[in-house]
């Protein structure tokens, strides 16, 4: 190799390597499958992100956090994307075009009583963290006055509290509680079967449609350009498939 194509390579490989290298942190939350199921490492929203950077030269990593800590975290440095963001709840970030359509639900047993909104004050309700931003003012009004109210980070104890009299109604993303009644109905808990009584769905909130946030905007455009091809080309969809699922945000309750 003469002088001058080793210093082409060494110049080239300066520039390569690092770009290889380049970490990106994205963090999730725990488990909200099967959008991520955290145990495998896998789930819808975890296969888009990595297929969307498949080649990108970057070092995807996944942080599972609760979701509180990924909205502080990514505000704070610590992350480079997160995943589940609307408009409005993130300073000094780039969202991304939508990527998915939430549809949160409202659950209960057949025994409990419930019609509209209004009836969660008196209630023991059970819900996802930031449900209070995420599902509208006149939610967050009724339930802010309601000391019976909670938002927990593992949604799988709010479908046991469910299934058990501990809470009188869950409110959950549709895909998720289907998810975990189907692994939970049938088995015991300290001594406990859950019961097979009917559980009721409340369609009381519209969908919700979320983005993907970034702290560098040419990973938001990356990651929008990627996006946009695999819905073009079928990969999008297929993901979906994986999991039994769909990218529609129409009504999914099925018998578990």
């Amino acid at each position: 190799m003469s002088h001058l194509s080793r210093l082409l390579y060494l110049t080239l490989l300066m520039f390569t390597v690092p770009l290889m290298a380049q970490p990106l942190r994205v963090g999730v939350s725990f488990a909200i499958p099967p959008y991520v199921i955290s145990k495998e490492d896998r789930g819808i929203e975890l296969d888009l992100v990595r297929e969307a950077f498949a080649d990108s030269g970057h070092d995807l990593q996944v942080v599972y956090l609760p979701l509180e800590r990924t909205f502080r975290m990514l505000e704070e440095g610590k992350l480079d994307a997160i995943i589940n963001v609307k408009p409005g709840m993130l300073n000094n970030a780039h969202l991304s075009q939508r990527v998915i359509t939430f549809h949160n639900r409202v659950f209960t047993l057949d025994q409990t009583a419930l019609h509209s909104l209004q009836d969660l004050q008196t209630l023991r309700v059970s819900a996802f963290q930031r449900a209070k931003q995420i599902l509208g003012e006149e939610f967050a009004g009724i339930v802010g006055s309601n000391p019976r109210y909670e938002e927990v980070a593992r949604q799988e104890g709010q479908v046991q509290r469910l299934l058990l009299g501990r809470a009188d109604a869950v409110i959950l993303e549709q895909r998720v509680f289907y998810y975990y009644l189907a692994r939970l109905l049938g088995e015991t808990e300290s001594g406990e079967r859950y019961p097979s009584e009917s559980v009721r769905q409340h369609d009381l909130f519209p969908p919700t449609h979320y983005h993907f946030a970034f702290r560098d905007v040419t990973q938001q455009q990356w990651f929008d350009r990627q996006l946009t091809r695999m819905k073009a080309d079928g990969r999008y969809e297929r993901i979906f498939a994986r999991y039994g699922a769909s990218s529609s945000t129409g009504n999914i309750k099925a018998s578990p």
